[in-house]
């Protein structure tokens, strides 16, 4: 049996599953009353040491707080969207609800994943969904919707903590870290290389919130970078350059981040060793 087939048997087999899912009497449907709020979800990306990771997530429902985890569960979209994983980062993002549901507080976010795929080494392989065709991963996070206001959140999906190989068999564990995205700002900035006429030097650029990391690559065509939704605090960047014999690394302290505004650290050159 193909790759292809057998996804294709695999999207027949959520398909069901998802009729099945609507039609029962633990998730409410979308739309809110006239007195709701808006909720906007997008998710973004951070680097891994793949050619594509092909994400379906066919569902995303929201949690009502104090309700029973079994219940109170609201459909924020019924929205089927694919997409490559590596393709949403410094600013591109992939927009997953936008739906206006009824005001109060939530605490959970759930995704429902369809099939997935990983191109390594010019070859795809079907992800290993915690030993299922399509699973639900839920989110800890605490929100509210306010009547007739939009709440923004971002979705920082961790590929290269999510995916773990043993051979030719990739699973997928989600390491998804969440931001309300009105609370926060970002760093931006480009890396270049003057001795070779101002060329991009490609890079991984990190830095940490509280204890996760957040990790982007620059444009290889520009050296721009951006490391979005991160909370108002004081942060330090490590950039670490893929050409680690001819480039050093360097480490920038201090960068104060305000809740939506950018912090341009501008243009870094990197030292040569």
């Amino acid at each position: 049996m193909t790759l292809k087939h057998f996804l294709y048997q695999l999207t027949i087999f959520t398909s069901i599953f998802l009729i099945c899912n609507l039609f029962s009497c633990s998730e409410s449907s979308t739309g809110g009353s006239d007195s709701g709020g808006e909720l906007f979800i997008k998710l973004h990306d951070a680097p891994a040491d793949f050619q594509q990771v092909n994400i379906s997530i066919n569902l995303v429902s929201v949690h009502k707080a104090g309700d029973n985890t079994n219940l109170g569960w609201v459909i924020a979209s019924e929205n089927s969207v694919d997409f490559d994983l590596l393709t949403l980062r410094n600013g591109r993002s992939e927009l997953l609800v936008l739906n206006k549901i009824d005001a109060g507080n939530y605490d959970l976010i759930k995704l429902h994943f369809g099939p997935c795929t990983v191109v390594d080494n010019g070859t795809e392989y079907l992800l290993d969904l915690a030993s299922a065709p399509v699973f639900d991963q839920i989110l800890d996070f605490n929100f509210e919707i306010e009547g007739g206001r939009q709440t923004q959140l971002s979705l920082d999906f961790d590929v290269s903590r999510s995916i773990s190989k043993s051979g030719f068999n990739y699973r997928l564990s989600p390491v998804i870290r969440v931001q309300n995205t009105l609370l926060c700002g970002w760093i931006s900035g480009s890396i270049i290389d003057t001795v070779n006429g101002r060329n991009s030097i490609p890079s991984t650029i990190y830095t940490w919130t509280g204890l996760d990391s957040v990790s982007t690559q620059n444009e290889l065509s520009t050296g721009s970078f951006q490391l979005p939704d991160l909370p108002e605090n004081y942060y330090s960047i490590r950039i670490v350059p893929a050409d680690s014999i001819m480039y050093q690394s360097k480490m920038i302290d201090s960068l104060q981040v305000i809740r939506q505004r950018a912090t341009n650290i501008g243009v870094v050159v990197l030292p040569r060793k």
